[in-house]
């Protein structure tokens, strides 16, 4: 019998995950099902802009059972932001309020600047209000501060600015901001705090489930519900805590047909002032 060798491997060890489809979807396909899936939602896409030759942007999500946190692996195969040229076919005659993610931050820029002179040139009617969150712990976002009518400050964003919590965080956005502008800024399960500057800071507290089962989207969550009330003229203190309603309502269930069905058996899609469902000068 030979003597025993010791070899040594060089090279990269590596985790794979893998994931078992019954067939690999066909080109386009994820496309397709995101616009399928707005339309089931009633969003409306008349004016998503489509792009040749480049394959959908896909994130692989792993939730933790134990904590509900997630960790995302996010591929996108060349698709290019949008143009500032593709935003400016849009008729802003027919939108009360358009709200920009925190990204594509030199043509975002100029997308804002593009309502503002919209607004300019339409003062006999109603104003189009200008949201922007601004979420990454990026440098680069800072330019989005100084343009929005209505901002939304991350928990993330706020700490890489070096604040400890979201009352300095409104406080000190708020003299870099637009003249008037509502700073929001969300906590977890802090909760999360509105002010504009010179008035006096609204808060409410956080609203989590028994079980954290799926945290993804109730950042989305909170935002689309903050939108959703003050556009329709709902304090900010109503405001506020309805979306932190909605946002722990979010993460204690899984997905996003949970969440709908959670909203039609509840109270929860409308907003409610601390005492009574008065709404303060609410639209028809």
């Amino acid at each position: 019998m030979s003597e025993q060798l010791d070899i040594l491997c060089v090279g990269l060890s590596c985790l794979d995950i893998i994931n078992e489809v019954s067939y690999y979807p066909e080109e386009d396909m994820d496309c397709r099902f995101l616009l399928d899936d707005f339309a089931k939602y009633g969003v409306n896409t008349d004016h998503v802009v489509e792009v040749g030759g480049c394959s959908c942007p896909t994130s692989c999500v792993i939730l933790s059972q134990t904590t509900g946190s997630r960790t995302i692996i996010h591929a996108n195969a060349g698709l290019p932001e949008l143009s500032v040229d593709d935003f400016s076919k849009v008729d802003l005659t027919v939108f009360d309020w358009i709200h920009f993610e925190g990204r594509n931050v030199a043509n975002v820029v100029k997308m804002i600047e593009v309502v503002r002179k919209h607004n300019q040139k339409h003062q006999d009617s109603k104003s189009i209000t200008i949201s922007v969150e601004v979420e990454k712990a990026k440098a680069e976002l800072d330019a989005l501060i100084p343009l929005p009518d209505v901002l939304f400050v991350s928990k993330d964003y706020a700490k890489f600015k070096g604040f400890s919590n979201m009352a300095e965080t409104v406080e000190k956005i708020q003299t870099q901001a637009y003249p008037g502008c509502l700073v929001i800024c969300p906590w977890g399960e802090a909760g999360a705090t509105m002010g504009r500057e010179g008035s006096e800071l609204v808060k409410s507290p956080a609203f989590p489930p028994t079980k954290v089962v799926d945290t993804l989207g109730a950042g989305d969550t909170f935002n689309a519900a903050t939108i959703f009330a003050l556009s329709r003229g709902y304090s900010h203190s109503s405001s506020i805590t309805f979306a932190c309603r909605l946002a722990g309502a979010k993460v204690g269930v899984q997905g996003w047909e949970a969440f709908r069905q959670i909203l039609c058996d509840s109270n929860l899609s409308t907003p409610l002032t601390s005492s009574t469902s008065e709404l303060i000068g609410r639209g028809s």
